[in-house]
């Protein structure tokens, strides 16, 4: 079973991670380095990124205490909300929300090679779903469309802690995602 989960989840080998068409803090930094932004002395990269390390921690410690982030000069809002599960049928298929139980759809995949083959998934029982939404409607720049907002997976284990533990809750959110 554990050589196989290893296989299925691709833990054997090291990861590529390419993005090549979004911006990075390096290429924020190379901009600030070369349009002189900021009327002081430039600052090193590594002092660069911890700041935005610093940032950034101190916005995710805050997200997982409150739930949302307004974020400052009207960008927008980071907010958590939650939805009921829905099971639909459509095309003939089974559609739906539900989140996947991963432990149990690899031990089934290890025992039964057929499922394997079709991609059975099991799903996770919940009353309630969470999504992290970033709220656009009330920001003030152009482009909102090129922006999204997706959570490093540190942040999402923990906010799945405290939602587990009952320390978070959020706004049942109306209408179809």
């Amino acid at each position: 079973m554990d050589n196989f989960r290893r296989e299925v989840l691709k833990v054997n080998k090291s990861r590529v991670h390419k993005v090549k068409n979004s911006l990075g803090v390096y290429d924020a930094y190379k901009w600030l380095r070369k349009n002189k932004w900021l009327d002081m002395e430039p600052i090193s990269e590594h002092d660069f990124y911890a700041i935005i390390r610093a940032v950034n921690k101190a916005l995710a410690k805050s997200f997982l205490h409150l739930g949302s982030i307004n974020l400052p000069l009207r960008m927008g809002e980071i907010i958590l909300r939650k939805y009921h599960p829905s099971i639909t049928l459509q095309d003939g298929k089974i559609k739906t929300n539900l989140p996947v139980d991963w432990d149990s759809t690899l031990q089934l995949w290890s025992e039964d090679k057929e499922s394997y083959k079709k991609r059975t998934l099991i799903r996770l029982e919940e009353k309630e779903v969470f999504k992290v939404l970033y709220d656009k409607s009330k920001a003030l720049y152009n482009n909102k469309s090129f922006y999204t907002l997706e959570l490093n997976r540190d942040i999402k284990l923990s906010l799945k802690k405290q939602l587990k533990n009952g320390l978070l809750d959020a706004f049942m959110l109306c209408g179809k995602i």
